[in-house]
């Protein structure tokens, strides 16, 4: 087979970006008969494929979130005459000439109300209309689709009305460097590089609403009166944007100034560290299309306190604690409790490592593949 890719989502989300890079370095791994010709924004960011000669990179210049990519990229991309491709996003070049399997990564700029509010009207506005046109479109046109979970198919199906035998669930994995570090040069180096506390909840992601920050800030302002309040503290992981005004007022209402600290972005080699130093790892998000988070967290042996909602279940299993992310009075009760019982925090660390160990790249680039081929051959 010949195999198109597009990789542009690695430049415009951080989070799809590293699902595509290890779904290419799985395929690399484990391919050398089929030639593959990858599409991408940022050809420096796929620098570990100039070792397979079945792989060729393609640099573009068409932005993943434009109508271009309907027309104009097809067109690009049809130079190269692939025989199937992979459109690593829910938005798909539309006019392909062969087959095509899309990657949805959850149904949320469809079904959730609040997925855009973190914009103003303008860019909301602009948003909603573009994906209430490209992602039904990109269903339509696709020969089938993956899915990164359980709960996103089901979403999918329950949302377009599909055939379900269209549709193959393929759960993420976590990268071989994500375990425990207990190298102390390379912890006390680490915790010196953020300014860490000594003991700290961390919340690693984006600020936007569906992440649920503020629950997270209003649960942990709970912790006050069990001798709790002083010496641990909350530490945010993720972008600064163009949110961040309103966490900060949120912060400042809840009293809880002297206790938050945001260290903005972690970089990818240092995030076993960081994980591997929370007492507790907080991500009661209210919409996941996985939550590689919490996975890379457990594999680390931080205890999890995270959503009984959407794929959150599939991934943390009874290996972490489950809330209803709406229940600020749980999410506080159950942090109370992770932080007060260290017998507890050892037992959901060790059961984390050994459920995030099921999880495999290797595995989802086996099954992709096996979806690419029954596709190619049906037609």
């Amino acid at each position: 087979m010949k195999i198109g890719v597009d990789a542009r989502v690695i430049k415009q989300y951080p989070g799809l970006g590293r699902y595509c890079i290890n779904v290419l370095k799985g395929l690399s791994d484990i391919d050398t008969d089929n030639e593959y010709i990858v599409f991408t924004l940022t050809p420096e960011k796929l620098d570990f494929l100039h070792a397979h000669k079945n792989f060729r990179i393609v640099q573009t210049e068409y932005p993943v979130l434009s109508y271009k990519t309907f027309y104009a990229f097809s067109r690009f991309i049809n130079k190269y005459g692939p025989q199937i491709f992979l459109s690593t996003f829910q938005v798909a070049p539309l006019h392909v000439l062969c087959p095509m399997v899309i990657v949805l990564h959850d149904m949320m700029d469809l079904m959730y109300k609040d997925a855009f509010t973190h914009h103003n009207i303008f860019i909301r506005t602009g948003l909603k209309h573009f994906f209430k046109y490209a992602i039904p479109k990109s269903v339509n046109k696709a020969s089938a689709i993956i899915t990164v979970s359980e709960s996103t198919k089901r979403d999918l199906l329950s949302y377009f009305g599909m055939n379900e035998k269209k549709v193959t669930a393929i759960l993420e994995g976590v990268e071989d460097n994500f375990k425990p570090v207990t190298d102390r040069e390379i912890l006390i180096k680490v915790k010196d590089q953020y300014k860490l506390p000594d003991r700290f909840v961390l919340y690693l992601g984006s600020i936007k609403p569906y992440k649920n920050l503020h629950g997270v800030l209003e649960s942990f302002s709970k912790l006050s009166g069990i001798g709790l309040q002083n010496n641990i503290k909350l530490v945010i992981g993720g972008l600064k944007h163009f949110s961040i005004d309103r966490i900060n007022a949120a912060i400042e209402k809840l009293g809880i100034r002297d206790r938050v600290q945001h260290i903005g972005f972690i970089a990818e080699k240092d995030l076993p560290a960081v994980y591997s130093l929370a007492e507790v790892f907080l991500f009661p998000s209210i919409w996941e299309g996985f939550g590689l988070p919490v996975l890379e967290a457990m594999r680390c042996g931080a205890p999890v306190i995270t959503s009984n909602t959407s794929s959150l279940p599939e991934v943390v299993g009874d290996a972490g604690i489950q809330v209803d992310p709406y229940n600020i009075a749980e999410i506080a009760y159950n942090l109370k409790k992770l932080l007060q019982d260290p017998e507890l925090r050892r037992c959901l660390s060790d059961k984390g490592i050994e459920r995030a160990k099921t999880f495999s790249w290797k595995k989802a680039a086996e099954e992709t593949l096996e979806v690419l081929s029954a596709v190619y051959k049906r037609n």
